[in-house]
């Protein structure tokens, strides 16, 4: 009696890592369910993959959807689930002033919460199917870096929960694993670029001495991720190397860069960490000069409407 066929969810499969992932999956003989917001990335993948792939309508933040895609799986894979990699994410390049609330409450939900919804009710088809769990965390989710500290808070969220998670379902054989990579060559760096501009360009004047620089320097690192030598095929072979391998790792990192970041963090005191951080980032240097009118709060604080005093 042949053995029955591996399944995998995939998750922000549209692009990038995601699609690299799925079509290194379908080269291993998996059938992949494949997560996207959109009919015509839908019908890409289709197009591409044929009946290798199934694609799923799939918001990670929409419990309606979640529920579907669990019907779905059930449907294709009675047997169980070989695989879930969690990759759909966002970003929000700002200081941490000038990110509302309301955005930080979205990357928490789209970067966290999300898989962890997933997770939740999928696990019963992995337990089925003995599989693994996958989740793409980032170099920020172990070193929170100036500029991303809100989508650090998202990736450190996820890798607290993975960390969990893992000792929680040993008894089920079930693994847990996180991927860390670097800067990787996908079309995030092209909305970042445009979410970049934009948010300097609304950035007040009072506040323009402080923040000008880091977002100038968050605009170069940008660029420098764009032209990245690591493209998503490099971490698709490592997530198909985490689901193969007989005795998988804790976590996998990616690039020179999230090696960097790795070593930095564990070999230099935390205050000096931060100075070479503020230095790289540009402020480093204090202000000589106060704006003549600064604003009583920040316009994050007033467009989530706190208030600042009794």
């Amino acid at each position: 009696m042949s053995a029955p066929p591996r399944t995998a969810v995939v998750t922000g499969a549209s692009s990038g890592i995601g699609r690299a992932t799925v079509a290194a999956l379908v080269a291993e003989g998996f059938h992949v369910l494949a997560g996207v917001r959109r009919d015509d990335d839908a019908a890409a993948l289709l197009h591409e993959f044929g009946q290798r792939v199934t694609p799923l309508q799939l918001d990670v933040t929409d419990a309606e959807q979640v529920a579907e895609a669990v019907r779905i799986v059930h449907r294709h894979a009675p047997h169980g689930l070989s695989a879930l990699v969690n990759n759909a994410g966002v970003g929000a390049p700002a200081p941490m002033e000038l990110t509302e609330v309301d955005e930080i409450r979205h990357l928490m939900e789209v970067n966290a919460i999300g898989p962890m919804r997933l997770i939740q009710a999928l696990l019963p088809a992995l337990r089925r199917g003995g599989g693994r769990i996958v989740n793409l965390s980032s170099m920020n989710g172990v070193l929170s870096l100036p500029m991303t500290g809100a989508y650090s808070a998202s990736k450190f969220a996820l890798e607290a929960m993975s960390d969990a998670l893992r000792v929680e379902l040993m008894a089920w054989r079930v693994p847990v694993i996180v991927i860390r990579p670097g800067q990787v060559r996908t079309p995030i760096f092209n909305k970042a670029r445009a979410d970049i501009e934009r948010r300097q360009a609304d950035m007040p004047a009072a506040l323009a001495a402080g923040y000008k620089l880091p977002f100038a320097r968050t605009a170069k690192f940008n660029e420098r991720g764009e032209k990245s030598p690591t493209p998503p095929e490099t971490v698709a072979r490592v997530i198909v190397k985490a689901l193969t391998a007989r005795r998988p790792r804790r976590n996998y990192y990616i690039g020179w860069d999230a090696l960097g970041m790795r070593l930095l963090r564990s070999l230099m005191p935390a205050r000096s960490r931060d100075r070479l951080l503020a230095r790289a980032i540009g402020t480093r240097r204090r202000l000589t000069e106060q704006p003549v009118e600064a604003p009583a709060q920040s316009p994050a604080a007033s467009a989530s409407g706190a208030s600042i005093g009794p």
